[in-house]
């Protein structure tokens, strides 16, 4: 007995020693195939057993307990081409794999194409991204200063120099006349607030808050960008001027690694577009930045986390322009057992600055100096400009307003891998701004103004704004993969909901003393607050079907409801269809066309709906009850439309997408239509029913144009490369129907900006003079069409060049054509200060109303935004301190290149209110200063 027992106990040893020796391991380090540089976060993956690994931060994988044979490895990463290899795994094996950069990004995996990932191949749509690598070097404090000349087809225009202002962000056109064209903004899949005003907000002339600037931007992965039409059907009623989607890093698995940065420097005032060289040296003055980073990342197999914070304070190149902002942002990545992940991240930001009054405000410094206020500055004696030196800074000294921004955004996914193929994903996020904004006009700035008399101790007054906004977003969706030998298909379906709860509240107190800082000792308060609650709720589906690899049909829509208008208006269905074909997969064009020359071809074309909903509750006829003589009084209030509904953006889009010499270039080329059906436009009532002009969808608007961007690998080499990027994009914007006679959007009632069939949105009509040779007046010429704020052409550019341990960037945008108006002339003509040599002869004595059409002028422009240089030094220098120091030297905006002597980015008009009929369009040259230059050095220390 013993010895049977002996014998099995020997027997099972004896299969259990075959069984493991039978079983082996794979590891090795994925690398850059040109720089050998490690890739962390590269995915590791043996098809037959569907199981791999992501490389940790030295590039380094492994993975255990595979049976002994051959199997077929794929590894992949963001920005570089797939790469298929086959390994015999015998024992403890070890495979380095080498990637190729994806210049052509025709393999790139992103999300925002279809709410799961996919591969671009498979998209009929094109999308924009910003990876990490391209994010560091930026030393950007606010996400439109991240997009702007980094997105090949999107326009970013920082409409002021003043801190957390409004931009003006465009992609295809205007699509409507009803708000502005900022996109919608999802950060890890949770919907944020990117509105760039407020109902009751305190206004200081035109430079309006922005929701953007406060959006963090720390522990960004990646961006990506979609426009309009069968790109942003998954996306609901509300995103026909595209999407961003901005996703946060969760973490590399590895040893935990920690990364410090300092940046200091200065900030002064861009002179480049001021008349008078004196207001400069009034009010600007050199202010010092500094910023302070830190990060972490680490983790295992089982989870990871990333983990970073800032503190910035930047003094303004001006008075009253000081900036501190705080940001935290720590995600986490967990896989809690074999079927379910989590990943989570959680965002803190604090934003305070103060602001001037600046643009269309009386109060204005600097617009009241280059608008010569106080006369023509240059022709200024000694004994003036000395007094007038000391009254400026004496108003500000006592400018006192105040905003402080603080977000809170959180987002929690639950991934389900449930079987081969069958995937789901459940979002929950919340995004939460409270913005309070303080303005105190005490009796000494207005004193200072001249507003008052000198002694004057009843006349100040305390203004306070508070708003509290909260988003929630839900989704869950479900995908299916399946491969059917030459047919495969990817499905995605799912429901979204969106509410937002938005409260407002304006306070003003009267004849207070100075000194106080609260309304308590106001003589006389007033109030006004404001409040919506709407929920939206869409349902989505989406086909992708694939036949050999090469040919790609895509098809599914978007079903969207929203609690502002009840039942009277109908679910709005927004659907789409594309195709896409890769002719560089056929055999007869490998066969026949060198990859040297010609690598990729691909062909798509796609059709499909967004929308935009109109101002909630607007379709409803509401009353306005008001105080009048301590009783209460009725009036008309909104006029509503009980037909109201969404307009609807449709949009025909064809392309190619080329890669050249072996993929080292690429060229992408797209054609759009979009027409814009039942466009919102403000329509009056007949007199008779005692109603104002109500929105209704009585409009048609039309955008086309057409999209081109070329990336160029010029040199790849160990030491050295160099890559160059530019775009060049065109639209046409016409009204092709408006439901009546030309009405005004912004402007003066001489010349304004206005809506009718025919003409660009908010062209400009005025009337215009025409002179002779001789400079006479012989006829003026009512309501004229004197131009448009949309330029003929647009794009970017950037330039890289890497030696070694050095690295030099540059990167630009450019407009030509399209028209501003220097209202600062008109105030200059006015007050007797014109520019020289400016007016014909025949000007003279005429009414300024006539001479409209002299102060509309080329808005064309070229602009270097962004050279940096940095250098790593050599690693033998910090070997055993710290695994890599980085040198870095930037500056921000350092060239300016216009048509005219104005900046046509900034301007004095709105970008576009909540629920206010109010275009962003901009156009009006007034008042503001433009993006102040800066100069800054940092280290970045990687432990």
């Amino acid at each position: 007995m013993f010895k049977t027992l002996q014998k099995s106990v020997l027997l099972v040893l004896f299969f259990s020693s075959l069984a493991f020796a039978q079983s082996g391991s794979l590891s090795g380090k994925i690398s850059d195939s040109v720089t050998g540089e490690e890739i962390p976060g590269a995915t590791v993956y043996i098809v037959e057993l569907q199981k791999g690994d992501a490389a940790d931060m030295d590039g380094n994988y492994s993975i255990s307990s595979i049976p002994n044979g051959s199997y077929t490895l794929q590894v992949s990463f963001v920005g570089y081409k797939k790469k298929t290899v086959s390994v015999s795994v015998s024992g403890s094996t070890t495979l380095d794999v080498m990637l190729d950069e994806d210049i052509a990004g025709l393999e790139e995996i992103i999300v925002t194409g279809q709410g799961q990932a996919i591969e671009t191949k498979r998209l009929s749509t094109t999308v924009d991204v910003i990876t990490a690598k391209d994010l560091e070097k930026l030393p950007a404090t606010q996400l439109d200063q991240v997009l702007q000349a980094n997105l090949p087809n999107s326009q970013v225009r920082l409409n002021s120099g003043q801190p957390g202002t409004a931009s003006l962000i465009r992609g295809r056109g205007v699509n409507s006349a009803l708000t502005s064209t900022t996109p919608v903004i999802y950060i890890d899949g949770v919907r944020v607030d990117n509105s760039t005003g407020a109902n009751l907000g305190i206004g200081t002339g035109g430079a309006q808050s922005s929701a953007l600037a406060d959006i963090p931007i720390e522990n960004i992965e990646r961006v990506e960008v979609i426009k309009g039409g069968a790109a942003t059907t998954l996306y609901g009623a509300d995103a026909a001027n595209g999407v961003i989607q901005i996703f946060t890093k969760k973490g590399i698995q590895g040893n935990n690694r920690l990364t410090f940065e300092t940046t200091l420097g200065a900030i002064k005032g861009t002179e480049d577009f001021l008349f008078y060289k004196e207001t400069a040296d009034i009010l600007f003055k050199t202010g010092a930045y500094q910023e302070y980073k830190l990060s972490a990342t680490g983790g295992n197999e089982t989870y990871t986390y990333a983990f970073s914070g800032s503190m910035l304070d930047n003094d303004g190149f001006r008075p009253n322009n000081n900036q501190v902002k705080h940001n935290l942002r720590t995600s986490v990545s967990a896989q809690i057992n074999p079927v379910v992940r989590y990943s989570g991240s959680l965002g803190f930001t604090s934003n305070e600055f103060g602001r001037d009054n600046n643009a269309n405000s009386s109060f204005g410094s600097f617009s009241s100096l280059e608008g010569a206020r106080y006369g023509d500055l240059s022709q200024l004696d000694d004994a003036t400009y000395a007094a007038l030196d000391e009254q400026i800074n004496d108003i500000q000294n006592n400018v006192d307003f105040l905003e402080d921004n603080k977000r809170f955004q959180t987002s929690h996914t639950l991934d389900f891998n449930i079987s081969e193929g069958l995937a789901a994903k459940a979002v929950f996020g919340v995004d939460n701004r409270t913005s309070r904004q303080r303005q105190i006009q005490t009796n000494a700035y207005l004193i200072a103004l001249g507003s008052v008399p000198a002694g004057t101790s009843d006349q100040g007054s305390i203004t306070l704004f508070e708003r509290d906004y909260l988003g929630i977003t839900l989704e869950g969706s479900i995908q299916y993969l399946k491969d059917f030998g030459d047919i495969s298909t990817v499905s995605v379906a799912g429901a979204q909901i969106f509410r937002t709860d938005d409260r407002q509240i304006n306070a003003q107190g009267t004849e207070v003393p100075d000194g106080v800082k609260t309304l308590n000792s106001a003589s006389d308060v007033s109030t006004l607050d404001f409040r919506r609650t709407v929920a939206n709720y869409g349902y989505f589906f989406q086909e992708n079907v694939g036949f050999f690899d090469k040919y790609f049909i895509e098809f599914g829509f978007r079903l969207d409801q929203n609690t502002a208008f009840g039942e009277e208006v109908d679910p709005q269905l927004f659907p789409k269809v594309g195709v896409s074909y890769a002719l560089s997969s056929e055999k007869f064009f490998q066969d026949n066309v060198p990859s040297n020359i010609l690598s990729n071809v691909k062909l798509r074309a796609n059709w499909g709906a967004a929308g935009n909903f109109p101002t909630p509750f607007s379709n409803q006829v509401l009353a306005d009850i008001d105080p009048f003589l301590g009783k209460q009084s009725i009036e008309f209030g909104t006029a509503g439309d009980v037909n109201l509904k969404p307009e609807r953006s449709e949009t025909y889009e064809a392309g190619v997408d080329l890669g050249f010499w072996n993929d080292r270039a690429s060229l992408q080329f797209t054609y759009y239509n979009t027409q814009t059906k039942d466009a919102l436009f403000n329509t009056n009532n007949a007199p008779s029913t005692g109603l104002g002009a109500s929105l209704q969808n009585v409009g048609e608007i039309e955008n086309k144009g057409w999209e081109l961007a070329a990336n160029v690998l010029v040199l790849q080499e160990r030491d050295y490369s160099l890559s160059i990027r530019g775009s060049v994009n065109s639209f046409e914007n016409k009204v092709v129907k408006s439901g009546g006679a030309p009405f005004n959007v912004g402007g003066f009632a001489f010349l304004g900006s206005w809506v009718a069939e025919g003409f660009p949105i908010g062209y400009f009509r005025g009337n215009n003079p025409v002179f002779d040779d001789a400079g006479n007046l012989v006829e003026v010429i009512p309501n004229d069409d004197l131009g448009n704020t949309i330029p003929d052409y647009f794009g970017s550019f950037g330039i890289n060049f890497n030696y070694k341990d050095f690295g030099f960037n540059v990167n630009g945008d450019y407009q030509k054509g399209g028209n501003i108006v220097n209202t600062t002339e008109v105030l200059k003509f006015l007050r007797g200060a014109p520019e020289e040599g400016r007016y014909p002869a025949g000007s003279a004595g005429q009414s300024f109303f006539d001479l409209a059409g002299l102060w509309v002028e080329d808005a064309s422009y070229m602009k270097i935004r962004l050279i940096s240089l940095d250098y790593t030094l050599p690693q033998e220098w910090t070997e055993g301190l710290v695994r890599r120091i980085t040198l870095t030297g930037t500056a921000v905006n350092p060239f300016n290149f216009v048509a005219n002597n104005v900046d046509p980015e900034v301007t004095g008009a709105g970008i576009g209110g909540q629920g206010v009929t109010e275009i962003g369009v901009g156009g009006f040259v007034y008042g503001t200063e433009s993006q102040p230059r800066q100069f800054l050095g940092s280290i970045k220390i990687d432990f």
